[in-house]
């Protein structure tokens, strides 16, 4: 189950499997690590209530300094007056139509508190031959945006377990509900981004216009000349809702025949039912942001997971020789089912339904999809321990896919680890303040097929394709999807060693890994020619990559005797990212601010540099070629020498992949006390900010307050161009102004708790533990990163440094109360 679908609460204990050595018997399921987690369990004992709750709000910890009404009409008249236009009547003092009225925050009106909730109630309990646990969890959460995105989720969850003889038997069940409320977006209009929209939008546009169809403001093309979309406006218009149902039940048997020899079966099934709607109603929003036709889209279906699994495992010792043996086989099945349906033209008022569609109405019914893919591994592994002080793990899975052709459907996955406990070997005469003193070293393969879609191996034929023969328009088929019929499974093979270190019975304790991970056969989109006549660029085992680096952690335990107990704990790790391989005859893939080459990192940051701002003519006609470049415009380095200013002079700018990642832990308890801290972040990132750019184009959008000290005759000692309509010289093209430190430091998270003493518990006769809390997240970061939050989500590859308006993450600040009864 995914962790998003259940309380935390209900979680026993979690561990992570990152190396291939012990992961590889998971196969592709292992491919990106494996997080264990597992659930609670009742125990012997009369039957224990436990409340776990907190309420709290969220708030955007950050805004952005943009200009008000003044400072954006000030860039725009010079803009214009740069280009020899006059002043969009709006913007110029001398007009009638003059706009002084208006000075909308769009951040400010935009952000907002939003509130969460979660409430846990668990039940447990049980005999030698039966235990239980049951939880019921509510869970409610507002975005921090106006009319933004909601989440409310109904969870009811179950783990039953019980032994009978020789038969252990138990049952999982978990059924989660939910609602979202998510942020909408037209389907014909905007950059593409809300965050982007929202801090470029002008101030000079009106919240609100009783004037305009729907009620919200826009812009007036000859008045202002912007174009600017009024996402507030945009967020309370559309609406864009989800429901998601989950159901997930897992029951599995085990017989010890004799004495250690155990079968097992576990089967579980892992159901989703969804609904999605959108719709997009007929309002003004101004120039370019009309919307004459109400649009509604519903998208609905199911898809599920079932897996069956059969192990028999044997463990038995002779002498000092310890060993265990495991070996199954697994048959997995998922299908996804789904129909969308849309509409436009609907009648008003609006019905959010086809069944209330009118027969004028255009409705059609465009996507569905049946699609099924199986997997069949068998797996085995062999654990061998001598005396503790030797140990040996050796795993093996084969896997099989039908998300491949039948000639490449199997791969073989291995991983082999050791260790050697050396503090166990007498003969050293280690000194006593040696705890544990221990080296391991690993190896194993990984496969992955995640990339590929249910039936990427077949060709797809689209019969409805026209052709023009003369004047004649005949009909035809083209094929619209090919595949690469050499694919295969990526292939993940790592290699690692380390050290276990611990001093004076534990207290200090430190870990030491690296580890080389190569990657081959990645499936990357490779361009194929026009001339084939499909319209999808088919994946292809294109790519290589090796990952090198180090772990290490280092905790300190004080010793239990006294009030005061504290544990410190600081970790950091490496990384250095190398392409070895490219597809498409080893040629460069760019994206939005990157180039991946062989020899270079995935997603390197890849733009113009700049070398200040040209002071006069002189400057300009002393300088390499420059199309459209004055005085006052950004100067661009001729990186290859040939007098040309072009893409050639592009070059690399630094990584998006930090030299450090780093963290601190501290723990502490005074009596009913018990506080804790948690500090993490990075250093030596860089970052290609979207955002930034957007706000410093000297264009009809709002600006970055930055922008204000522009290039004048008068200021000519600054590092911002001249605003200018049209920018003849492209000061906005992607280059080093806009590419920024990406290091951080933030408490990420922080709690104080008390807990009531059980000796005044005991006199009630009924609370077991009460414990009260107060917990925030996100408090703080440390950063000279000027847009909303380094630590951005970006899952692209190759584009993984730019941020073009990741969402804000929120500060929260939360009460929680946890009662045993």
């Amino acid at each position: 189950m995914e962790p998003f679908d259940f309380p935390t609460t209900d979680i026993e204990s979690l561990q992570v499997i990152k190396d291939a050595s012990a992961g590889a018997i998971y196969g592709f399921r292992g491919a990106n690590g494996v997080v264990i987690i597992t659930t609670k369990k009742g125990k012997n004992g009369a039957m224990k209530i436990n409340y776990n709750g907190y309420v709290g709000y969220q708030k955007n910890p950050k805004t952005l300094s943009v200009t008000d009404r003044v400072g954006y009409q000030q860039i725009a008249n010079a803009a214009e007056t740069n280009a020899g236009l006059s002043l969009a009547p709006g913007n110029d003092p001398s007009s009638s139509k003059f706009i002084s009225n208006v000075n909308t925050d769009w951040q400010k009106s935009a952000f907002k508190t939003g509130y969460t909730q979660s409430h846990d109630l668990g039940l447990s309990g049980g005999n030698e031959n039966m235990s239980y646990n049951v939880a019921f969890d509510y869970f409610n959460q507002t975005g921090t945006t106006v009319s933004g995105p909601s989440y409310t989720r109904y969870n009811l969850s179950g783990n039953i377990q019980g032994k009978k003889g020789i038969v252990s038997f138990g049952t999982k069940f978990a059924y989660t509900e939910g609602d979202y409320n998510n942020l909408a977006y037209p389907h014909l209009h905007g950059t593409g981004n809300q965050i982007v929209d929202l801090v470029t939008a002008i101030p000079t546009m009106p919240i609100y216009d009783p004037n305009r169809v729907g009620g919200y403001g826009g812009v007036d093309q000859n008045t202002q000349r912007a174009i600017s979309l009024n996402i507030i406006g945009v967020n309370n218009l559309l609406n864009s809702t989800g429901q998601r149902n989950r159901m997930l039940a897992s029951a599995w048997m085990e017989i010890e025949f004799i004495k250690n020899l155990k079968y097992r079966l576990n089967a579980s099934y892992d159901r989703n039912d969804f609904k999605n709607t959108y719709f997009d109603p007929i309002y003004d929003l101004g120039w370019f942001y009309p919307n004459t036709t109400a649009y509604y889209s519903d998208a609905r279906g199911n898809y599920y997971t079932a897996l069956i699994e059969n192990t028999l495992s044997y463990k038995f010792d002779i002498n000092k020789h310890h060993v265990e043996l495991l070996a199954g086989t697994a048959y997995q099945k998922d299908k996804n089912d789904n129909l969308t349906g849309i509409a436009y033209n609907l009648p008003q008022p609006y019905l959010f339904s086809f069944d209330n569609v009118s027969n004028t109405t255009d409705k059609t019914v465009f996507g569905n999809s049946n699609e099924r893919k199986f997997y069949s591994p068998i797996f085995g592994r062999v654990n061998y321990n001598y005396d503790d002080r030797y140990l040996l793990t050796a795993n093996y899975r084969r896997d099989g896919t039908s998300q491949l052709p039948e000639y490449n459907r199997f791969g073989n996955f291995a991983g082999v680890s050791a260790g050697w406990n050396i503090n166990k070997e007498k003969f050293l005469h280690l000194p006593e303040t040696i705890s544990q003193l221990k080296l391991k070293a690993g190896y194993g393969t990984l496969g992955n097929v995640n990339a590929l879609a249910f039936y990427p191996y077949q060709a797809v034929v689209n019969a409805n394709a026209s052709y023009v023969f003369g004047n004649t328009l005949a009909s035809g088929a083209t094929q619209t999807q090919v595949f690469d019929q050499t694919n295969k499974w990526e292939q993940k093979r790592t290699t690692n060693v380390g050290i276990d270190l611990s001093l004076f019975h534990d207290q200090l304790s430190f870990s030491s890994e690296y580890y080389v991970n190569k990657i081959k056969g990645i499936l990357l989109s490779v361009p194929i020619p026009i001339s084939v006549g499909a319209i999808n660029t088919p994946l292809v085992n294109a790519a290589s990559f090796t990952n090198k680096g180090i772990e290490f952690t280092v905790t300190y335990r004080s010793r239990d005797t006294g009030p005061f107990n504290y544990t410190i704990s600081a970790n950091a790790s490496t990384v250095k990212n190398k392409v070895t391989s490219l597809g498409n005859g080893g040629n460069p893939i760019y994206g939005a601010y990157s180039k991946t080459a062989v020899g270079g990192e995935v997603g390197e940051l890849y733009a113009f540099k700049t070398e200040g701002i040209f002071k006069d003519a002189a400057d300009v006609a002393a300088h390499a070629t420059q199309t459209g470049a004055a005085p006052g415009d950004v100067k661009f380095v001729d990186t290859n020498k040939d007098g040309i200013i072009n893409d050639a002079d592009r070059v690399y700018l630094g990584s998006a992949i930090p030299k450090l990642y780093y963290g601190f832990n501290f723990s502490a308890n005074y009596k009913n006390f018990d506080a804790s801290v948690f500090i993490q972040g990075n250093y030596g990132s860089k970052i290609a900010n979207g955002v930034y750019q957007s706000l410093m184009t000297g264009q009809y959008t709002n600006a970055s307050t930055d922008e204000l000290n522009y290039w004048t005759p008068t200021n000519t000692n600054t590092n911002v161009p001249r605003p200018i309509i049209g920018d003849p010289n492209a000061n906005n093209r992607n280059s080093d102004r806009f590419i920024q430190s990406g290091s951080y430091a933030r408490l990420q998270t922080a709690q104080l708790g008390y807990t009531l003493p059980a000796s005044l518990l005991n006199r009630t006769h009924v609370i077991r533990s009460f414990r009260v809390y107060l917990s925030g997240q996100n408090l703080y970061t440390i950063t000279k990163y000027k847009g909303f939050d380094p630590d951005f989500i970006n899952d692209g590859t190759i584009n993984r440094g730019f941020d073009y308006g990741s969402f804000p993450n929120p500060r929260t600040l939360l009460v929680g109360l946890q009662l045993g009864l």
